[in-house]
This record gives structure tokens, C-alpha cells and sequence, in this order.
């Protein structure tokens, strides 16, 4: 016969039903304590997609801006101010050759660098805008007030139909020739800069041969007139990657006895031409002639050295 005491067993229904509710009431502070946290967890949700959101709101502000801004390759409006200002000079609606030749300049590193994708930021875009209308603004021929008066437009005008487009693409003209600097490492800024102006213009010739050859028409710019071209003669004195360096005067016995330097200061010449079609067989110590059709710019760092382009050469004695 059982000795467990009836009362006993009473007293443990009671404690489990203690338990029990100890039980329950420790879940659901837990509850609580989750719900609170998920609550906290959506608020920081909602604060970052809502800063998210903004920034991409803003970028995307920023890019249409910019989109707006983009103008078109060959845009006529810069023929038109700088026709404004021939016309001006010359008494007549006539535009420059070399003006023209400028415009083709200005377009074809534009139309370079929008095929690589290079696109300005708007702070460049406004940098190159202030260093434009100061230009305008400092032009005396004619003044800023003249040809606003001429446009019949105001200033804030004339900078959203001409100056802007302008700006852009100065500002992307310069990124690309900032870019290029990755391409001619060991190539002195003016033969770099140049060889870049002749990537331009071949593609611009080679996309828009029939718009630029409309535009000739339409403003009637006349060919290009045949000039005797100058020739420089002398000694090939260096070798790099996209240039070469000729000195007149050089002795064929002064080749490897004297630096470049010394030789540039004894000659008291030296230019570097950009390494373009030239004779696979050109070495150091080849006399040469060399046609060119214009300078291309100087080193004041560099005495007696100056940079020019290209348009053929001959050797007319190889160095043995």
C-alpha cells in the first residue's frame, strides 16, 4: 500500500502550475524584448534606404544635368561665335581658314574622348565655364556687350546657348589629354600631346568625313593652301618610344664620345620630332632630313630644344 500523501501530491499540482506560469511569462518578456529590437532594426532600415535613396536621387539629378549639357560633335554654334568675331576682323560673313581649322580641333578631341567614354564632372565643366566668359569678358574684338547686342541676348542667355557647350567640351578635352599621360609615360608633354591630336583627327576623319566636308562647303573655306614645307637637317641623336631627337651640326666623330647634353649645348640646337612613319632601319647616329609643316611647342627648362611635327624624312647618310 502506497505511503504518498494525498496532500503532497496537491501541494505538486500547485508548483507545476507555478512553473508553468513562470514559464509563460518568461516567453513572452522574450517576445517583447525581440519585438523591440526588430522595431529598432526597421527604423535603421528605413533611415539608410531613405539616405540611399537620396543619393541616388542625387547622382541621378547630376547625370541628367550633365546629359543636358551634352553637346553634339560639330556643333555649328561654335562656328557661329567665332564667325561672329571673323566677320568682326574682316568686314565681311567670312570665316578664317584657321578658324576652322581650330573648330576642327576643338571637335575632333571632343568627339576623341566622348568614344572613350570620358565624360567631366559638373565642378570641371563650371571651372572651364568661369575661364570662357573671362575670355569673352576680356575680348576686345569684339566686346562681350557687342556681340550680346549682335545675338540680341543677355548674358545669362548667351552662356546657356553658347558658353556651356563650349565648356563641356573643354573640360572634356582636357580630361582627355590628362588620360593620355597613361599611354606616353616616357614621352615629353608636347610630342604626347600631339600624337593624341593626330589619333583625333583620324577619327574624326574617319566618322564625319562627309559632315566636315559639308560644313567646308557650307562656309566656304577654301583648300588649304601648299606652302613650301621646312626641312630640319642633322644627326639622330636619341631613340625613345613615340620620339626622336635630331641635332644639326654634329660631327660623325662626336657621336658616342659626347652626352646629348653636351652636344645640345655645343650645337646649341635640338628638336624632337614625334616617331611617326619613319624608317624601320633609323638608328642613333643617322643623318637625316626632316620635313616639317609647324612647331608643336618648347621647353623653356630644356635651352635650345624645341618640339615639331612630322611630315616625312629621309636618311641620307646611315651611321655604321
Amino acid at each position: 500500500m502506497s505511503k504518498v500523501d494525498i496532500r503532497e501530491v496537491r501541494d505538486l499540482t500547485e508548483s507545476k502550475k507555478r512553473v508553468m506560469d513562470k514559464v509563460v511569462q518568461h516567453i513572452e518578456q522574450h517576445h517583447e524584448k525581440k519585438s523591440s529590437k526588430r522595431w529598432q532594426y526597421g527604423v535603421l532600415t528605413m533611415i539608410l534606404s531613405i539616405c540611399l535613396g537620396v543619393f541616388i536621387l542625387n547622382q541621378y539629378k547630376e547625370h541628367q544635368q550633365l546629359a543636358t549639357l551634352i553637346p553634339q560633335v560639330l556643333d555649328e554654334r561654335i562656328i557661329e561665335i567665332q564667325l561672329q568675331k571673323d566677320s568682326y576682323m574682316n568686314g565681311k560673313k567670312r570665316l578664317y581658314r584657321a578658324s576652322f581649322d581650330n573648330f576642327l580641333y576643338l571637335e575632333s578631341n571632343f568627339a576623341y574622348a566622348k568614344s572613350k567614354k570620358i565624360v567631366p564632372s559638373q565642378e570641371q565643366v563650371n571651372q572651364e565655364l568661369e575661364l570662357i566668359m573671362d575670355v569673352f569678358g576680356n575680348d576686345t574684338m569684339p566686346t562681350l556687350d557687342e556681340r550680346l547686342q549682335k545675338l540680341q541676348m543677355t548674358e545669362e542667355e548667351f552662356i546657356a546657348e553658347y558658353a556651356k557647350a563650349i565648356a563641356y567640351k573643354s573640360a572634356t578635352v582636357n580630361l582627355l589629354m590628362e588620360v593620355s599621360r597613361a599611354d606616353y609615360k616616357d614621352t615629353s608633354d608636347q610630342i604626347r600631346v600631339w600624337l593624341v591630336e593626330q589619333e583625333a583627327m583620324d577619327f574624326l576623319d574617319q566618322y564625319y568625313h562627309k559632315d566636315i566636308a559639308s560644313l567646308r562647303e557650307k562656309y566656304k573655306i577654301p583648300d588649304k593652301q601648299s606652302t613650301m614645307t621646312p626641312v630640319r637637317s642633322g644627326r639622330v641623336l636619341a631613340i625613345k618610344e613615340h620620339e626622336f631627337l635630331v641635332i644639326s651640326g654634329v660631327d660623325i666623330s662626336d657621336v658616342g664620345q659626347l652626352s646629348v647634353e653636351e652636344l645640345v649645348q655645343k650645337h646649341k640646337n635640338g628638336t624632337w620630332f614625334p616617331l611617326v612613319d619613319v624608317p624601320p632601319t633609323l638608328t642613333v647616329g643617322d643623318k637625316v632630313e626632316v620635313q616639317y609643316s609647324k612647331a608643336i611647342g618648347n621647353d623653356g627648362s630644356k635651352p635650345f630644344i624645341d618640339y615639331k611635327d612630322i611630315l616625312g624624312i629621309k636618311i641620307v647618310e646611315e651611321y655604321r
